[in-house]
């Protein structure tokens, strides 16, 4: 495995910043998960305000999805069904079991002010993550959990533009796979992360991956990445 600094990936075109290899504490995040559900937290402002889950036409979709209100939990089998009306307005906290293999923000404006939380990853199958929560502006905590990436190759922009995104624990993430991390914490708000976890062996692309991220200053686990694989363009 090639050894290298946070001073040498920014050379990499990692970022248009340099960060050092400081040392921090525990890793951020919420509570320890309890079971295997993808579960977060989304905000409505007005009664009867739908909230949908973008999600791409790929993989197979089996998923019971509890909305966290009075309904009954709802089955649910196709990629574009994951959207619910709240007769009240508040935080609701979701909680998706089964099969999902992937949820695409990506940005869209109907839906990306609206998510807060992800307090648990799950391991529902997760086969896509790029441009995940792209946008999601008022998303404060990432928390994977308990969760299974293993089948999962890009992270492209999967935070990006996260702007107030300031507690990320990503210490479960399987990214033996990933080949593309470009973006990936693009403008997030962190002060300190922990990514000694990532298996960065197949990564080809991690331009920008903590460009404009003004806050980060103590980064872990970079000095052990494998980027013999980068581009050299």
């Amino acid at each position: 495995m090639s050894q290298v600094t946070a001073r040498q990936i920014t050379a990499a075109k990692i970022a248009g910043r340099q960060i050092t290899g400081t040392q921090i504490g525990a890793s951020a995040g919420g509570a320890t998960p309890v079971n295997n559900a993808f579960v977060s937290e989304w905000s409505t402002t007005v009664v009867d305000e739908t909230i949908t889950i973008p999600t791409q036409n790929i993989g197979t979709f089996n998923a019971v999805v509890d909305w966290g209100d009075s309904s009954p939990p709802e089955t649910i089998t196709a990629y574009n069904g994951f959207s619910h009306t709240y007769a009240t307005a508040g935080d609701h906290t979701i909680s998706i079991t089964g099969t999902f293999p992937n949820i695409y923000i990506n940005n869209n404006a109907a839906i990306k002010l609206k998510i807060k939380k992800v307090l648990n990853l799950g391991t529902v199958g997760w086969t896509k993550l790029e441009r995940a929560f792209k946008g999601c502006s008022n998303l404060t905590e990432f928390t994977a959990g308990s969760t299974n990436t293993s089948a999962v190759d890009s992270l492209n922009g999967t935070f990006q533009n996260c702007t107030s995104l300031a507690s990320l624990n990503v210490s479960s993430f399987d990214t033996s796979l990933v080949t593309d991390m470009y973006a990936l914490l693009y403008g997030a708000a962190l002060t300190s992360l922990d990514v000694s976890s990532f298996n960065t062996s197949n990564v080809t692309d991690m331009q920008y991956m903590f460009g404009a991220c003004s806050a980060l200053t103590s980064i872990v686990g970079v000095e052990d990445w494998d980027i013999t694989g980068l581009n050299s363009t």
